[in-house]
C-alpha cells in the first residue's frame, strides 16, 4: 500500500533519534511495531533502557508526509563523514551526531556543502603551521581533511584561475574563534607562494608585514572581554586583500572596512567583563614618566573601566600586548609622536569618566574636579566651556537661541557622548590611517581577496540596540548565503540536465522588509530620533501600531509589558528591549560640545574630530515645513544600513566562501561538548536551514563510476554492461520503485534524502545473503573434506592393520628358515676348524724337516767359499811384492843415467855463459820490448785525457742547465728541495764517472803485466777514439745546423716534409735527418725533465740514469758507453721530431714499439704538452706572461671552458676517464699556478671570482642535472687543487724564508688570496648543492605521493579507486600519474650521474639521504592530511613501496637513509594492524614507537573502512584520544620538511698532479700555452 509505503524502513533493529532536553537527541532501538491500515504503532528502546512509543494515525502521516516519524539514523559508512551534505538523512539529530563524533576526535572542521563549519577547540592544535600550509597549497578542495586553509587555497586559486574577486565570510557568536579564524586565512594568503621558501616562511615582504600588523591593532582597540570569549571582536570588519594582476600574483596591499563599532562599551560593561584592551594595556605597561603626564593610575581608579570588577585576564599579558601594538602602529605607519598623541586621547577619556556630576535637579560639575581639568589638559581644550556645554544644552529655534540646564541624567549621557563620540572617531582614524598606509597599488580595480569577520547571531536574555543591528546584518548575508546555495545547486542540476523544478524555501525577505522597508523599524526609529522630544515609548506604541497585526507573521508582541518588541528570524525569534534604542540610534553630541572639541589646541584631536562627509552615507533632509532644508545628521541606524547595502552589493559582485565558526561550550573546556548550545549555533548560522533546503532538492549524489562500485553486486553479474551508466540504470531499476526518487544526469545519479540509506540496506541485506551463501558453501566444502579425511583415514588404519599381520606371519617364517641356515653353518664351521687344524699340524711337520736338512747344505758351501778367498789373498800377496822389487831397480837405474847426462851438460854452459857478445843481445832484446810498453802506456793515458775532455764537456752542459734551472727557481715555488735533490743524483753520476775513471787506471796498471796478451785491444781502442773525435765534430755540427733549422721552421711545421730531401733519398747539404731528429728528440726530452723539476713533479729518468751510469757499473771500455749515449740520442730525437703534436692542439700518440722501450716512455711523457715553435726560453717566457695579463686568457675561460663547454654526458657503456671529467678544474688549477709564478696574484683575485660567477650563474638554472653533478664534482676538485697550490705556496716561502731569500710574491700575499679563493669556492660549492638539492626537491614533489602513496603495485591488494568492478573490466577509475618504479628510476638515473661525474662519495650520500628523507615526509604529512585515503589495503600498498625503496638504499649503499623511511614505515602498518579491542590499541602504540600520540590519533580518526571492514568504534577513538592529550602540546602532527641537516662539505684530498689534459674537442690555445709553460 502507498501510504504504508514509507514504513516499511521501520523494521525490528531500525535506530532513530528523539529529542532530549538535555543530550538534544538520544538514540533508540526499535524493538516492536504494530502497522494496520489506519494506526501505526512502534515502540523503541532508548540507549538508557526507557521505552518510547510512537502512535500516530495513516490520515496524519499523509497530511504531514509522513515527517512526525522518528527521524533514522544514518547507515555506519556515514557516520564521521567530513561533508555533511552527504548524509543520507538530513535531519538536524543526523548533522549532531556527526558534528559530535568528530568533534570528540579531536577533526573541528567539517564540510557542510559549500561551508566550512569550525568548531573552537579551546586548545592549541597543530594545524597552522607551514608545513599544513604547504599540503594544501596546489589541492582541490575535496582532495584533503577540511581546513581552513582548503577554503583559502579554493579562493586564491580562483582569483587567480577566474581573474574574479573572492570573498570569504566568517561568521559566527562570540567566542567562535572568527578572529583566529581570519588571521590565519591572512596569514596563509601571505606565504602561500612563498611556502618552497624557508626563508619566506619566517620572513615576509614589507606590505605582507603591514597587512598582518593590522590585526594586533584593531584587536587592541576593538576587543574586549566578555563572559563568551576573552578576545571578543566588538565590531564587524572586512578586509580586502589586494593582489597584483599577471602571472606573478603578490599582495600589494589591503583595505579594511569597519561596522558596528560598539560604542556604549566605551562607557558601560556588564559584571565580569572588560573595556577594550588599550586602556588596560596603557595602565600595565606606559612608562612612569609618561603615565605621570597623563595622570594613570590602576586600572580600578577609572569608573570606565572597573564596572566589570575584571581587570586582568587569565593567560594575557596586557604589558606584551601592549608592546604588539606599538610594533604594530609603527609598521603601519603610524609615528611614534603620533602614538603617544593616540595614547593621550585614550588617557583623556579616562579622565572623562571620572568627573564627577552631581545635583539634586540641575547638574553641576565642581570647578576643582582633577578629572575634568586633567581631561581639558590632555586634550588641550576649554575647561570652562567643555563644563559648560555639559550641563547645559542650546535650542534652536527659528528666531532665537535658548540655553537651559540639564539635569544629573542628561549631563552624563552628554558626558559619555562626548567620550564615545571622540573615541568611535578615533577608531576611525585609525582604519583610515591603516587603508592609506595599506594602499599601496595604483590600480583603480584591482583583484582582491576580501575577509568578512563579521559577528553572528546574537540571543540574549536582554536584547537591545546592538543585538538588533547584529541579527539584522545576519539576515542579509543568510539571505545571500540562502541564493548562492540555491544558485549553485541549481547550476548542478542545469549542468547535469536533470528535470527540476525551483525548490520553495522559507524566504527570510519579508524580515529584511520590515526592519529596512519605508516606514520600517529602522525608519520609524529614525523618525522617532529626529524628533526633540522623541523617546522611546512613544517608539514602542509606533511598533505596535504598524507593526502588531495578523497580516504582518515576523513582528509579535509580548503578551506582558509594553517595552518589548520580538521578531521572527530565520534562526530564532528574539525578543528586544525598547530602552536606549534612541539614545543609541542618535548616538551624536551637540554642535556646542563638537565646537568646542574642534576649538581644541591638540592639532591631532582636531584631525580625529573632522567629520568627512561619506557620498555613500545616508543623508535625510528635513521637510520644508519643519525648520527650513538643512540637512540632518545621519543614525548610526541608518549608516549600518548603508554600510550593509554597501557590503552586499561587494558580495554579489565577488564568488563568495563561507565559514561558520561555532562555539562547542560556555565553559571554553577543551573539546566540551555542549548539545543544547550547538544546536542553537547550528541554526543561528544557517547550516540547517542550508540542509532543509537541499533536502527539498536531491542532496545525495554519485558519480556513475562510484555508484557502481559500491552497489554493483545488488544485480546479478549476467547483465553487468560494459558501461557504468547503463549499470547504474539496472541497479536503481532493481532497487527503487518509484522514478520520483532519483535523476539520472549526465555524469552523476542524483537521490532524494533517504535513499542513499535504502540502498545502503539493501547492500548490507545483499552481502548479508552473499556472506551466508559463501559461509553455507565453505561450511559443506569444510564438512566434506572432514568426512573424506576420516574415510581416507580408517582405509588406512584397516590397511596398516592387515599389513601387520602379514609382516608379524611373515617374519615368523623368516625365522624359522633363519634358524635352519643357521645351524648348517655351524655345523659346516665346526668341520672345517678340525680339518684346518689338522691340515696345519701336517704341514708344520714337513716344515721342519725340510728347514733341518737345508741348513746342514748352507754349512757346507759357506766352509768351502772361505777357504778358497783365503787361497786367492796369499797368491796375490806373493806377486804383488816380486813387483815392486823390480819397479825400484828400474828407477834407480833411470836416475843415475840422467844424472850424468845433466852433469855433461851443466859443464857446457859454464863454458858457454863466460862469453860477452851473447849477454848484449840479450839485453838489446829487453830494450826492446820495454819501448814498445811506453808507447802502448801513452796512447792509454791519451785516450784517458780525451775522456776526461768528453766528461768536463757533459759537466759544462750539466753546469749550463744547473743554471737554468736556478733562474727557473726564482720563479717557481716550492720546487727547490726537488731541484737538490735532482743536482744530489747528477752529482752521484759524476762520481760514478770518476770511479769508473780509477778503474780504467787500474786496467791500465793491469795491462802493463799483461802486455803481450793486449796488443790487439790497444790497437782497437786507439781505432775507437780516433772514430769517436770524427763523430763527435759531426754531431756537434749536426747539432747546430738542426738548431738553426727548427728556428727558421714555419710555426707550427714540427715535422721535416718529405720534399727536404734529396729525390735519391740523400741528404740535402750533408745534413743527416736521423742526426738531426735524434738531437730534437733529446732536446724535447730534456726540456720536459726540466718543466717536470719547475713544477716539483720530477721523477727519476730510468733511460738518463742507465745512460749516465753505464760507465760505472761494469767493465765495458768508456767510449763504447758514450757510443751508445749518442746512439740513444739519435734515435729519441728522431722520434721527437717525427711525433711533433699539431698546432694549436695537444693529442696524445702511440710511438712504435720497434724504437725500445724507452724511446717509447719518453714518447709518451711529452705526449700531453705541445711544444711551442720556438725553443728559446726567454721569449716563450715573455709570451707566457703576456697571456697571462691579457684578457683574453679569462674570456677563454669563461665562454669556453665553463659557459660554453660540451660536457660529457653520463654513460654506462663508455665511461670517461677522470682527467676528462675533472680537467676544466685541473686547467683553472694549472693558470693559477702559473699566475702566480709571474707575481700576477692581483690578477689572479680578478679572474678566478670571474669564473666562479660564470660556473654559478651556468649551474643555477638547473636545466639538466648532468650539469650541476659535473660542475659540483669540479668545485670540490677545484676546492682540492687550490689547497694543494696553498701548501705548496706556504711550504716555498718557509723555505724561503730560512734560505733567507726575498720574493717579490711576499708583498703580494699569495696566501691570503688563494685563502680567499677558497672560501669563495666553499661557498660556491655550498650554493650549487643547496640549489640542485631545491630543484631535486621540487621535481620530487610531484611524483611522491602518485608514487609511493597512490600507486598500487600488488594486485592483490587494489584499493577502491583502482578496484571494484572496474578493475574486473580492466578499467581504472583513477591511475596514479607516477608509479614507484619511475621514482626508482629517477632516483638510479641521478646516482648514476654523479657517479660517473666521480662525485666524492660523501656528497652523493648526502644528496640521496636527503632525498630519501623528503620523500619520507612529504608522504608522511600526506596521509594524515588525506581522507577517506587510510585503508589497510592502503595500508599493505604503502609498505611494498617502502620496501622497494629499502631494496634500493640498500643496494645503492646508502643503508642508512631507510632510517628517514621508518616513520611512513609505520604509519603503513598502523592501518594493517588490527583496531578492534583495547588490546590492539597497546600494541599499535607498541609497533608504532616512532608515531607520537597526536599522529597515532589522527591517523585512526582518518581510518576508512572499506570493502568488508568494520569502522573503528567510538570507545577506541576515545582512548587514543585520552592518550594524546598527555603530551599534545609538545607532540606535533606533521613532520618538518624544512628541517634538512646542513651541508657536511667532505675534506680535501691532496692532489698528487695537476693534470695538463686537454680533449682535442675543445680549442684553448692561450691555456694550451700556459699549461704547456714549465
Amino acid at each position: 500500500m502507498a501510504t504504508t509505503a514509507s514504513l516499511e524502513v521501520y523494521v525490528k533493529g531500525t535506530k532513530a533519534w528523539f529529542a532530549d532536553e538535555q543530550e538534544g537527541w538520544v538514540l533508540g532501538s526499535m524493538s516492536s511495531s504494530t502497522i494496520t491500515d489506519k494506526s501505526a504503532k512502534l515502540v523503541f528502546t532508548l540507549e538508557s533502557g526507557k521505552e518510547v512509543t510512537f502512535e500516530s494515525t495513516m490520515d496524519k502521516f499523509v497530511a504531514t508526509k509522513f515527517a512526525d516519524l522518528p527521524p533514522l539514523m544514518n547507515p555506519p559508512m556515514l557516520e564521521g563523514i567530513d561533508d555533511l551534505s552527504n548524509l543520507s538523512y538530513l535531519h538536524e539529530p543526523a548533522v549532531l551526531h556527526n558534528v559530535r563524533l568528530r568533534y570528540s576526535q579531536q577533526q573541528i572542521y567539517t564540510y557542510s556543502g559549500i561551508v566550512l563549519i569550525a568548531m573552537n577547540p579551546f586548545a592549541k592544535l597543530d594545524l597552522y603551521s607551514p608545513d599544513v600550509m604547504r599540503e594544501y597549497s596546489g589541492k582541490r578542495r575535496g582532495e584533503l581533511e577540511p581546513h581552513l586553509f582548503a577554503v583559502a587555497e579554493e579562493a586564491y586559486r580562483a582569483l587567480i584561475r577566474d581573474k574574479k574577486n573572492q570573498s570569504v565570510i566568517v561568521s559566527g557568536e562570540s567566542g567562535a574563534g572568527k578572529t583566529v579564524s581570519a588571521k590565519f586565512i591572512m596569514r596563509y594568503f601571505a606565504i602561500v607562494d612563498d611556502l618552497d621558501k624557508k626563508a619566506a616562511i619566517s620572513k615576509t615582504s614589507e606590505i605582507e608585514e603591514a597587512v598582518l600588523a593590522t590585526n594586533p591593532i584593531l584587536e587592541s582597540f576593538g576587543n574586549a572581554k566578555t563572559t563568551r570569549n576573552d578576545n571578543s571582536s566588538r565590531f564587524g570588519k572586512y578586509i580586502e586583500i589586494l593582489f597584483s594582476k599577471g602571472k606573478s600574483v603578490k599582495i600589494t596591499g589591503a583595505k579594511i572596512r569597519t561596522y558596528l563599532l560598539e560604542r556604549s562599551r566605551l562607557i558601560n560593561q556588564p559584571a565580569s567583563e572588560r573595556n577594550y584592551h588599550i586602556f588596560y594595556q596603557m595602565c600595565a605597561a606606559i612608562p612612569p614618566a609618561e603615565k605621570k603626564s597623563m595622570g594613570l593610575g590602576k586600572w580600578s581608579d577609572y569608573f570606565y573601566l572597573s564596572q566589570g570588577n575584571t581587570g586582568v585576564i587569565a593567560g594575557m599579558d596586557d604589558a606584551a600586548e601592549f608592546a604588539l601594538t606599538q610594533q604594530g602602529l609603527s609598521t603601519c605607519g603610524i609615528s611614534v609622536a603620533h602614538q603617544w598623541e593616540i595614547f593621550r586621547v585614550c588617557a583623556a577619556l579616562l579622565h572623562l569618566g571620572n568627573i564627577k556630576i552631581t545635583g539634586s535637579g540641575e547638574a553641576s560639575i565642581s570647578d576643582e574636579d582633577p578629572a575634568l581639568a586633567k581631561a581639558c589638559e590632555l586634550l588641550k581644550i576649554n575647561k570652562s566651556d567643555f563644563k559648560k556645554w555639559i550641563v547645559k544644552k542650546q535650542i534652536t529655534t527659528r528666531s532665537e537661541k535658548i540655553i537651559t540646564n540639564v539635569n544629573v541624567a542628561q549631563a552624563t549621557t552628554g558626558r559619555d557622548s562626548v567620550a564615545k563620540f571622540i573615541y568611535s572617531m578615533l577608531f576611525d582614524w585609525l582604519v583610515k590611517v591603516v587603508n592609506k598606509n595599506l594602499a599601496r597599488d595604483d590600480d583603480p580595480e584591482p583583484s582582491f581577496i576580501g575577509v568578512l569577520d563579521i559577528y553572528g547571531f546574537e540571543h540574549f536574555k536582554k536584547n537591545s540596540f546592538e543585538q538588533f543591528c547584529i541579527n539584522y546584518a545576519n539576515e542579509k548575508l543568510q539571505q545571500e548565503f540562502n541564493q548562492h546555495v540555491f544558485k549553485l545547486e541549481q547550476e548542478e542540476y542545469v549542468k547535469e540536465k536533470i528535470a527540476w523544478s525551483f525548490i520553495d524555501f522559507n524566504d527570510n525577505q519579508p524580515c529584511i522588509d520590515l526592519i529596512e522597508n519605508k516606514l520600517g523599524i529602522l525608519d520609524l526609529l529614525d523618525e522617532e530620533s529626529r524628533l526633540p522630544s522623541g523617546a522611546d515609548s512613544s517608539l514602542i506604541t509606533k511598533y505596535y501600531q504598524r507593526f502588531a497585526v495578523p497580516t504582518q507573521k515576523f513582528f509579535e508582541k509580548p503578551r506582558f509589558g509594553q517595552t518589548a518588541f520580538t521578531i521572527k528570524h530565520y534562526a530564532t525569534d528574539v525578543t528586544y528591549e525598547i530602552e536606549g534604542f534612541i539614545e543609541k540610534n542618535k548616538d551624536t553630541v551637540s554642535d556646542e560640545q563638537l565646537a568646542c572639541l574642534n576649538a581644541s589646541e591638540m592639532d591631532f584631536l582636531k584631525e580625529v574630530c573632522t567629520i568627512e562627509v561619506d557620498p555613500n552615507a545616508a543623508v535625510v533632509e528635513t521637510k520644508p515645513g519643519r525648520g527650513g532644508g538643512a540637512p540632518k545628521k545621519p543614525t548610526l541606524g541608518s549608516i549600518f544600513k548603508q554600510s550593509l547595502v554597501n557590503l552586499m552589493s561587494t558580495l554579489r559582485t565577488t564568488n563568495v566562501h563561507y565559514i561558520r565558526c561555532i562555539k562547542p561550550n560556555s565553559a571554553k573546556v577543551a573539546f566540551g561538548f555542549e548539545p543544547q548550545m550547538m544546536l542553537q549555533q547550528l541554526r543561528a548560522c544557517g547550516v540547517l536551514e542550508t540542509i532543509r533546503i537541499s533536502c527539498a532538492g536531491y542532496p545525495s549524489r554519485w558519480t556513475y563510476e562510484d555508484f557502481v562500485d559500491r552497489y554493483y553486486f545488488l544485480v546479478h553479474s549476467k547483465l553487468w554492461p560494459n558501461d557504468a551508466k547503463k549499470l547504474t540504470t539496472l541497479i536503481v531499476n532493481a532497487t527503487i520503485t518509484k522514478e520520483d526518487l532519483y535523476q539520472m544526469g549526465l555524469t552523476k545519479i542524483f537521490f532524494r534524502a533517504g535513499q542513499l540509506a535504502f540502498l545502503e540496506k539493501r547492500r548490507a541485506e545483499k552481502m548479508r545473503e552473499c556472506v551466508v551463501l559463501i559461509q553455507k558453501n565453505i561450511r559443506r566444502f569444510i564438512y566434506g573434506r572432514q568426512y573424506r579425511a576420516k574415510r581416507e583415514a580408517a582405509i588406512t588404519i584397516q590397511t596398516n592393520f592387515r599389513g601387520y599381520l602379514a609382516r608379524k606371519r611373515y617374519q615368523a617364517e623368516r625365522e624359522r628358515i633363519a634358524a635352519t641356515k643357521i645351524q648348517t653353518c655351524v655345523r659346516r664351521y665346526l668341520a672345517q676348524k678340525k680339518y684346518q687344524k689338522t691340515l696345519n699340524a701336517v704341514l708344520l711337520v714337513q716344515a721342519l724337516a725340510r728347514k733341518q736338512k737345508n741348513m746342514k747344505t748352507i754349512y757346507g758351501n759357506r766352509r768351502e767359499a772361505a777357504a778358497i778367498r783365503i787361497q786367492k789373498v796369499f797368491r796375490g800377496s806373493q806377486a804383488r811384492k816380486v813387483y815392486r822389487q823390480k819397479y825400484n831397480q828400474m828407477v834407480l837405474l833411470q836416475s843415475c843415467i840422467r844424472r850424468r847426462k845433466a852433469i855433461a851438460e851443466f859443464k857446457q854452459l859454464k863454458v858457454e855463459s863466460k862469453s860477452v857478445g851473447k849477454l848484449k843481445e840479450n839485453n838489446f832484446k829487453l830494450e826492446g820490448k820495454v819501448v814498445e810498453l811506453s808507447q802502448t802506456i801513452k796512447a792509454k793515458n791519451e785516450e784517458v785525457e780525451s775522456l776526461n775532455e768528453k766528461l768536463a764537456q757533459l759537466e759544462s752542459s750539466l753546469a749550463s742547465w744547473k743554471e737554468k734551472f736556478a733562474r727557473a727557481d726564482l720563479g717557481s715555488k716550492g720546487n727547490a728541495d726537488k731541484l737538490a735533490e735532482a743536482t744530489t743524483k747528477l752529482s752521484g753520476d759524476l762520481k760514478a764517472s770518476e770511479e769508473a775513471k780509477e778503474a780504467l787506471q787500474k786496467e791500465n796498471d793491469r795491462l802493463n803485466s799483461i802486455l803481450k796478451k793486449k796488443e790487439d785491444t790497444i790497437e782497437q781502442l786507439t781505432a775507437e777514439v780516433t772514430k769517436f773525435k770524427e763523430e763527435s765534430i759531426k754531431y756537434k755540427e749536426d747539432l747546430v745546423k738542426a738548431k738553426e733549422e727548427l728556428k727558421n721552421a714555419p710555426r707550427g711545421s714540427y715535422a721535416v716534409a718529405p720534399s727536404a730531401a734529396s729525390p735519391a733519398g740523400g741528404v740535402v747539404g750533408g745534413e743527416d735527418p736521423a742526426v738531426s731528429a735524434a738531437l730534437r728528440k733529446e732536446i724535447a726530452s730534456l726540456r720536459e725533465q726540466m718543466s717536470r723539476l719547475i713544477a716539483g713533479k720530477w721523477t727519476r729518468d730510468k733511460v738518463a740514469d742507465s745512460l749516465l751510469s753505464s760507465g760505472a757499473g761494469d767493465d765495458t771500455p768508456r767510449p763504447s758507453a758514450v757510443s751508445s749515449l749518442n746512439q740513444h740520442m739519435q734515435q729519441e730525437v728522431a722520434a721527437a721530431i717525427a711525433a711533433r703534436p699539431r698546432p694549436q692542439s695537444v693529442q696524445e700518440f702511440a710511438i712504435p714499439e720497434s724504437r725500445g722501450s724507452r724511446t717509447s716512455m719518453l714518447a709518451k711523457r711529452s705526449s700531453t704538452m705541445e711544444l711551442p715553435g720556438d725553443f728559446d726560453d726567454g721569449s716563450n717566457a715573455d709570451r707566457v706572461q703576456q697571456i697571462l695579463e691579457d684578457k683574453a686568457l679569462e674570456d677563454e675561460i669563461i665562454d669556453s671552458l665553463v659557459t660554453n663547454l660540451r660536457i660529457p654526458l653520463p654513460s654506462t657503456q663508455s665511461v670517461a676517464s677522470r682527467k676528462e671529467i675533472f680537467f676544466p678544474a685541473h686547467l683553472i688549477g694549472i693558470t693559477m699556478t702559473q699566475l702566480l709564478r709571474h707575481n700576477l696574484g692581483v690578477r689572479m683575485q680578478l679572474l678566478l671570482p670571474n669564473a666562479m660567477n660564470a660556473i654559478q650563474n651556468l649551474t643555477m638554472k638547473f636545466e639538466d642535472d648532468y650539469v650541476s653533478a659535473f660542475w659540483l664534482s669540479n668545485c670540490f676538485e677545484m676546492l682540492c687543487v687550490v689547497k694543494t697550490i696553498q701548501e705548496r705556496e706556504a711550504r716555498e716561502q718557509q723555505r724561503r724564508r730560512m734560505q733567507g731569500i726575498q720574493s717579490d710574491m711576499e708583498s703580494a700575499n699569495p696566501e691570503k688570496a688563494l685563502e680567499q679563493i677558497r672560501s669563495d669556492l666553499d661557498i660556491l660549492l655550498m650554493d650549487i648543492y643547496h640549489g640542485w638539492i631545491k630543484e631535486l626537491k621540487k621535481r620530487l614533489s610531484n611524483m611522491i605521493v602518485p608514487a609511493v602513496i597512490e600507486n598500487q603495485s600488488l594486485p592483490g591488494y587494489i584499493c577502491k579507486q583502482s578496484g571494484g568492478i572496474w578493475g574486473k573490466w580492466g578499467k581504472s577509475a583513477t591511475s596514479s600519474q607516477f608509479t614507484i618504479e619511475q621514482l626508482l628510476n629517477f632516483l638510479s638515473k641521478l646516482s648514476k650521474t654523479m657517479r660517473c661525474y666521480y662525485m666524492e662519495d660523501s656528497m652523493t650520500r648526502q644528496i640521496l639521504t636527503e632525498l630519501m628523507r623528503v620523500i619520507g615526509v612529504s608522504a608522511f604529512n600526506h596521509i594524515l592530511v588525506r581522507k577517506n585515503f587510510c585503508t589497510w589495503k592502503r595500508g599493505v600498498q604503502i609498505q611494498y613501496n617502502v620496501s622497494r625503496l629499502e631494496e634500493w638504499c640498500t643496494t645503492h649503499g646508502i643503508a642508512e637513509a631507510t632510517l628517514h623511511l621508518q616513520q611512513l614505515l609505520q604509519a603503513a602498518k598502523l592501518l594493517t594492524l588490527n583496531k578492534t579491542s583495547p588490546q590492539d590499541i597497546e600494541t599499535i602504540f607498541d609497533v608504532c614507537f616512532l608515531l607520537n600520540p597526536t599522529q597515532i590519533k589522527k591517523l585512526l580518526s582518518l581510518y576508512y573502512a572499506a570493502d568488508f571492514d568494520s569502522p573503528l568504534s567510538p570507545e577506541l577513538l576515545k582512548i587514543v584520544a585520552n592518550r594524546a592529550m598527555l603530551n599534545e602540546k609538545s607532540d606535533t602532527l606533521l613532520l618538518d620538511l624544512d628541517l634538512a641537516p646542513d651541508f657536511s662539505k667532505p675534506n680535501t684530498r691532496p692532489v698528487e698532479y695537476i693534470d695538463r689534459f686537454i680533449p682535442a674537442w675543445i680549442a684553448l690555445p692561450n691555456i694550451a700555452v700556459v699549461a704547456s709553460s714549465n
